[in-house]
């Protein structure tokens, strides 16, 4: 548990932006969940949360080909929302929105329940030192959380290059029975979904890319 003063800490360095831009999301710490409403236009009709978006490849393609779904992005590194923000602006996209909020701190003060149709979680730190388990993002009460957050018959997508990673992930989620698989528990595809440059590396090295996809019953 976080003290308020380490909190409050930790929500002025996320807030720290070093550009200013229309789409960058800054909240305050306590008051309503974001008012969504007002990063995008009329026409967006769902809503698409990804969580370490990196340099935004994956976000930018998505927005281009669906107009009609807002994306926020969340990336803790500025370097990599500037580029993102430049890439959608030369597009003249809409329907994106930047955060720098480190999500694992703050993510459930951010958001109403079931406000989002798909949660993208792509390639976090697996942690893989065996008393480092403890940071890894899928966890259960992560997964609760994702599981508020979607509306029903929401997506969440998560995958991994880091196998064991992958298992202690199928266990969570085996334990967490809420999210419910489709087809399959895993598979190492996921077709018609963009992929970004750090996917493309770990397949070019001969890396499996695990998918664990799963919805809101």
């Amino acid at each position: 548990m976080l003290t308020e003063e380490l909190r409050h800490k930790l929500w002025k360095i996320c807030r720290r932006t070093p550009f200013e831009s229309s789409i960058v999301i800054r909240p305050e710490l306590n008051p309503a969940p974001i008012n969504l409403v007002e990063y995008f236009p009329s026409s967006v009709k769902s809503l698409f949360l990804e969580l370490g978006s990196g340099w935004g490849e994956v976000v930018i393609e998505l927005a281009k080909r669906n107009p009609s779904t807002g994306y926020i992005a969340f990336e803790k590194k500025w370097n990599r929302l500037k580029q993102t923000e430049v890439e959608a602006s030369k597009l003249g996209l809409e329907n994106i929105a930047l955060s720098g909020i480190n999500f694992q701190w703050f993510l459930e003060d951010l958001f109403l329940y079931e406000t989002f149709d798909t949660i993208l979680l792509n390639f976090p730190d697996p942690w893989p030192k065996k008393k480092h388990f403890k940071n890894r993002s899928i966890q259960i009460p992560f997964l609760e959380l994702i599981y508020n957050l979607l509306k029903p018959g929401g997506k969440f997508l998560f995958a991994t290059d880091h196998g064991g990673y992958a298992r202690w992930s199928i266990r969570k989620l085996r334990e967490f029975e809420k999210l419910k698989w489709k087809d399959q528990e895993y598979s190492f595809e996921r077709k018609d979904f963009p992929i970004s440059e750090f996917e493309k590396e770990k397949r070019d090295e001969g890396k499996r890319i695990y998918y664990l996809d799963r919805f809101k019953a």
